[in-house]
């Protein structure tokens, strides 16, 4: 009876242990990062993996011009980390910590020590007659492939920070983005040097980093923000450079208005392609580095046809 009495209690245990471990299971929680925009988004999940549950609360609005709502604003607060680009390129976000009352939620600016360049707003062969613009940061770091290894890098050392235990995984997650980031360079440096011209023009002047990576230089029709159009004369500034130089192509974002681009082409006969400077989620499953690598030879096949 006693033996019999065992190996109930037995059995017993062994239907007992799924069961809770189901119930630890359901008690453990993934923390939740929010993110500012697309490369925030993917460099965040590419670092962090499936420790975390990663949200983007800006998907597809113009960084330049977004303004969160108060949703927006409430999911920052709700989250246990809130990763974002700069305060020089998301102004909106200078007043967070001091408004975030009981949240828990830690900030991270991802690229607090990131070296950022101060350049014109307009990035040309020679200096367009009467152009004289007060220096600006650039912000869009992310188009620079070794940039982006370092922000990836950025961001994993200031997780681990705030949770040790994954501060390996974080690491070594970074460390093949950054790998990945280089081989891009690796792939695209002969070919961009093996260019005679290397100017390409632009509608938004989002692409400082990725040329002087290369070895190209853009010119900007709007300047640094995508939503300053410039005026008439300027217009016939680009469409004298575009003549002189024989530009072939101007690159336009997908999102933003052309119209500008648009009269400059119809004025010299040039052609528009869509180059994305990754600002906005490109809603497909590629990774990061798989969309930068469509940006670098959307650039160079277009280049390649003005040699």
């Amino acid at each position: 009876m006693k033996k019999l009495k065992k190996i109930l209690s037995f059995l017993l245990l062994l239907c007992l242990m799924p069961l809770s471990t189901v119930v630890g299971h359901a008690e453990t929680k993934k923390l939740s990062i929010v993110t500012s925009f697309y490369p925030m988004y993917a460099m965040t999940k590419a670092v962090v993996g499936d420790l975390y549950d990663v949200y983007m609360i800006n998907s597809g609005n113009g960084i330049h011009q977004f303004e969160p709502s108060a949703n927006d604003i409430a999911a920052i607060y709700d989250a246990d980390i809130f990763v974002y680009h700069s305060v020089a390129l998301e102004s909106w976000t200078k007043n967070l910590e001091k408004n975030k009352g009981d949240s828990k939620v830690t900030l991270l600016e991802s690229a607090h020590d990131l070296e950022m360049d101060k350049v014109s707003g307009l990035e040309a062969v020679e200096s367009v007659k009467g152009q004289e613009q007060a220096s600006l940061y650039d912000p869009h770091t992310w188009l620079d492939p070794i940039k982006a290894g370092e922000e990836a890098q950025l961001i994993a050392t200031q997780l681990a920070k705030i949770d040790p235990d994954n501060a390996d995984v974080f690491k070594a997650n970074a460390d093949k983005f950054q790998e990945e980031a280089k081989q891009l360079v690796k792939k695209y440096q002969p070919i961009f040097d093996a260019m005679k011209k290397k100017t390409f023009v632009t509608q938004h002047t989002a692409f400082y980093y990725l040329a002087n990576r290369f070895g190209l230089t853009q010119l900007g029709i709007a300047g640094i923000s995508s939503d300053a159009e410039p005026g008439a004369r300027k217009i016939g500034e680009v469409q004298e450079f575009v003549k002189k130089y024989d530009v072939k192509t101007i690159f336009i974002e997908p999102n933003v208005s052309d119209r500008i681009a648009q009269v400059i082409a119809k004025a010299t006969g040039v052609n528009i392609v869509s180059l994305s400077p990754l600002e906005s989620d490109p809603q497909n499953t590629a990774s990061f580095i798989e969309n930068l690598d469509n940006v670098l030879k959307t650039l160079s096949d277009a280049l390649k046809k003005e040699q």
